[in-house]
C-alpha cells in the first residue's frame, strides 16, 4: 500500500505550520526593534538636566504650574519663558531645542484631544506624549517636554512638574 500522497500533504502542512511560526516570530521581533531604537531618542540624561535648569531659572516664586498646555520655539517663546531667561531664542539655538511644551493633566489633555489645539503641535510629539504616564492613579500628571533636535534626528525628554 502507497503512502506517497499523505507523506507529500502532511509535509505540506508541516511546511506551512512552520513559515507561519517564523512569519509571527519576526513580525513581533520587527516591533521589538523598532520600539528599541525609538527608546534610543528619549528621555537623555543631559536634556532632562537641561529641562530641569530651564524649570529653575529666574525668580524661585514662578511656577510652571500653569492650569493650560503651552507650546514655546525659537521664535515663539512666550510669557512663561521670557520672564526667565533673557534670550531666550539663544537658548533654543544654543542647545538644539525644537520645541518646549509645558502639559497640564496629561491624562485629560490627551483623552479629551485638547492637545491637537495647541498651536504647532506636531504629531511626532503627540506620539511621545503617548508613551508617558498619564495619572498617579486619581490626578492626571503636568509635564515639561523638550524636543532637541540634533544630527536630523529628534530626541525627547520630559519631567515630571
Amino acid at each position: 500500500m502507497k503512502k506517497n500522497g499523505f507523506v507529500f500533504v502532511e509535509s505540506i502542512a508541516v511546511l506551512v505550520v512552520i513559515i507561519l511560526a517564523l512569519t509571527l516570530f519576526l513580525s513581533s521581533y520587527n516591533v521589538l526593534v523598532r520600539k528599541s531604537k525609538s527608546k534610543d531618542y528619549y528621555d537623555l540624561p543631559k536634556d532632562k538636566y537641561l529641562l530641569y535648569s530651564i524649570a529653575n531659572l529666574g525668580d524661585n516664586t514662578q511656577s510652571f504650574s500653569v492650569n493650560t498646555t503651552f507650546l514655546a520655539t525659537k521664535d515663539n517663546c512666550g510669557t512663561y519663558l521670557n520672564s526667565r531667561m533673557d534670550n531666550c531664542a539663544q537658548v533654543f539655538n544654543d542647545y538644539n531645542l525644537e520645541y518646549f511644551l509645558v502639559v497640564y493633566d496629561l491624562k485629560n489633555t490627551l483623552e479629551s484631544g485638547a492637545i491637537k489645539n495647541v498651536s504647532g503641535i506636531k504629531s511626532d510629539i503627540i506620539e511621545y506624549l503617548k508613551t508617558l504616564k498619564k495619572s498617579d492613579g486619581t490626578n492626571g500628571i503636568n509635564y515639561i517636554i523638550g524636543v532637541f533636535k540634533r544630527d536630523g534626528k529628534k530626541y525627547y525628554a520630559s519631567l515630571v512638574l
